[in-house]
């Protein structure tokens, strides 16, 4: 079977739908919004933690840039130890499912994955899926910084931490579904297909022919609709005969492709090509080569 989705458009708002207002944000936003104020009325430098993993660097980001965004002090610490004493934002491991945790005296803040409700069904029934601490870092950095220049240039990031969950290698998300359609109503990305990436970063699916993409992408101004779906359809179906993906996570690799401004790789790839960082450096020197990147020009390019 050959699986065909429709294009999706961009569609701008003039009005830019926060985070923490969203449904998913819904169970934790009264906390963030306190957090936040707690963080913009603190003296002291505030530590920020995390370990020194794609997940942590990710999630690390966004939240530098709201305080760099703010003139607020900071330290930032790749590591695994907990911390200790003075104000800290500690970002826990993909495996820590309690949800965030707030003290205001002295300012404790941790985050942790949790399980929400996404999107609803065709009944009314809620579709539940992760809330990462990536996207929560985000919110929180929204609610610090809300006009922030370094801010509003990583929030495409938010569906980063949804990107490396194993919730798309079984089902589709409802999270991220709902984090996108947030992100796309409102202009800061653009989701396209495959072929209207300029410079796509296959490296982690084998099963892509990159001359077979080149073509594709070569002649793609010329296809009507029916021909593009044909085309790109063909070049996604040797995907089928594998394990991995899953269907979810192919139609996100090859029909809805995320794009922030200027960008000329899509979010997946350039995950793929922050994972690499891994394989030749140190952990705490690989986490902080992505969030320095992140924070100098929003974008991780292709190693």
């Amino acid at each position: 079977m050959i699986i065909r989705r429709g294009f999706v458009p961009l569609v701008r708002s003039s009005v830019v739908r926060t985070l923490i207002g969203s449904e998913p944000l819904s169970e934790v936003a009264d906390l963030i919004s306190s957090a936040a104020d707690s963080i913009r009325s603190n003296k002291s430098p505030v530590l920020l933690l995390a370990a020194p993993s794609l997940q942590g660097a990710l999630a690390s980001a966004p939240i530098e840039a709201a305080l760099l965004d703010s003139g607020l002090p900071y330290r930032r610490r790749f590591k695994m130890e907990p911390p200790s004493d003075g104000p800290w934002i500690h970002i826990l491991g993909p495996g820590d499912f309690s949800g965030p945790l707030l003290s205001e005296v002295p300012f404790n803040l941790s985050i942790s994955n949790t399980v929400v409700d996404g999107l609803s069904g065709h009944q009314g029934d809620p579709r539940k899926g992760p809330l990462t601490v990536v996207a929560q870092a985000h919110a929180l950095a929204e609610a610090i910084s809300p006009q922030g220049q370094r801010t509003r240039r990583l929030r495409p990031w938010a569906l980063s931490g949804n990107w490396l969950h194993s919730a798309l290698d079984t089902t589709y998300d409802p999270v991220y579904s709902a984090l996108r359609d947030i992100l796309l109503e409102d202009g800061s990305i653009r989701v396209v297909p495959l072929p209207e990436v300029p410079k796509p970063n296959i490296s982690n699916n084998s099963w892509i022919d990159p001359q077979a993409l080149e073509a594709v992408s070569s002649r793609w101004d010329s296809l009507d609709m029916e021909g593009r779906a044909r085309a790109l359809s063909h070049l996604m179906k040797p995907g089928l005969s594998q394990s991995t993906p899953s269907t979810a996570r192919m139609e996100e690799i090859g029909w809805h492709c995320v794009m922030g401004p200027g960008w000329q790789t899509d979010l997946a790839g350039q995950i793929s090509s922050a994972a690499t960082f891994w394989k030749s450096d140190a952990a705490p020197i690989a986490a902080t080569k992505v969030a320095d990147s992140l924070l100098r020009e929003g974008i991780i390019p292709q190693s």
